[in-house]
């Protein structure tokens, strides 16, 4: 994970511009993770889960991404990471889908930080961070996914 956060360039200034960027989007965290779910039922990809499970996994998932744009590199957020794509294949979620997830979440946040009140500047640093993170965190999780595939 080390060699990642250096291939990415996240050093202290994208750490504390992630720090701004999970205060900015939490408050829509919850909708944009609920609507994320609700686009992809009504897309009929294939998610084989009740709503109790549902639930817990989009609770989950917004204590992850918390996690993520604290910077909490550390283990557990390793294991978090992984367990995602791990957890997302068991369910046998074709990878396209989970791809195609990050995107349209990456999106919503996007959408946050470019309505925040905020110099246009300022704006455009919060997304490249934000397009760090969040190919740090789909590295992580499709590598577990893709090893799956291969064993």
């Amino acid at each position: 994970m080390e060699t990642l956060i250096r291939f990415l360039a996240i050093d202290s200034r994208y750490r504390g511009d992630a720090a701004e960027i999970w205060p900015l989007i939490e408050h829509h965290a919850g909708e944009i993770i609920e609507g994320f779910y609700a686009d992809a039922r009504r897309a009929h990809v294939d998610l084989p889960l009740r709503d109790s499970a549902l639930d817990s996994l989009k609770a989950a998932q917004e204590e992850h991404w918390k996690s993520l744009f604290e910077s909490r590199f550390d283990q557990s957020y390793f294991n978090a990471a992984s367990l995602f794509g791990i957890r997302h294949f068991e369910i046998g979620l074709d990878a396209k889908w989970f791809i195609a997830g990050y995107l349209k979440i990456k999106s919503d946040f996007s959408r946050e930080i470019l309505g925040a009140p905020l110099p246009l500047p300022r704006k455009a640093q919060l997304l490249q961070t934000l397009d760090k993170y969040v190919a740090l965190d789909m590295a992580l999780a499709v590598s577990s996914y893709a090893s799956l595939l291969v064993d």
